[in-house]
């Protein structure tokens, strides 16, 4: 199964949803002061280099999150230099939906069938969450995480790739927050 992944997941998007709805789970450190977050890095996932990730999806997702913290106001800067760092890193599983009928009628007690058929259908899909942690750069530790989890979908063309990355990335940080809370 691990094989058939790593054909497949080349093809799909990075979390590509059947529906352009995305709702990701966001958590944060009460203790942090957001509004010193002005300058960030984008580490990606430099750490785990996941072989799961296209090199050209890594790219993408970068450029999402650049672009996605500039709009908000804040500035991209050194590695060393920066207030907080910018890591992601990609889980795949395997799942599969179940869904059952039945057509038919009962007797009059429920014991005994007039006729009828059970169907049961199942549906193999791969899940992806996609993980976004901002790391205040001079603890090392996570003020903040985005969640973001969908079945993941093949696209005709890479402009459809990048428009379904910048969605996701863009829905998972526009509650970043700017200031204490």
């Amino acid at each position: 199964m691990k094989f058939k992944q790593l054909i497949i997941l080349p093809v799909m998007l990075v979390l590509g949803a059947c529906s352009t709805t995305y709702t990701p789970e966001t958590d944060q450190s009460n203790d942090y002061n957001f509004s010193k977050a002005k300058t960030f890095n984008v580490v990606g996932d430099a750490k785990l280099k996941n072989p799961m990730i296209s090199d050209i999806n890594r790219s993408r997702i970068d450029s999402a999150l650049i672009s996605s913290l500039i709009k908000q106001g804040k500035t991209e800067a050194s590695i060393n230099s920066a207030d907080v760092l910018i890591s992601y890193f990609i889980v795949t599983k395997d799942k599969v939906k179940v869904s059952s009928n039945y057509s038919g009628s009962y007797g009059r007690y429920g014991r005994y069938g007039l006729g009828g058929v059970s169907h049961i259908d199942t549906r193999n899909y791969v899940e992806g969450t996609l993980v976004i942690d901002v790391i205040d750069n001079e603890s090392q530790k996570t003020i903040w995480r985005s969640t973001l989890t969908k079945s993941l979908k093949s696209y005709d063309n890479s402009a459809e790739r990048q428009s379904a990355i910048n969605n996701a990335i863009t829905s998972m940080m526009e509650s970043f927050p700017t200031a204490t809370i």
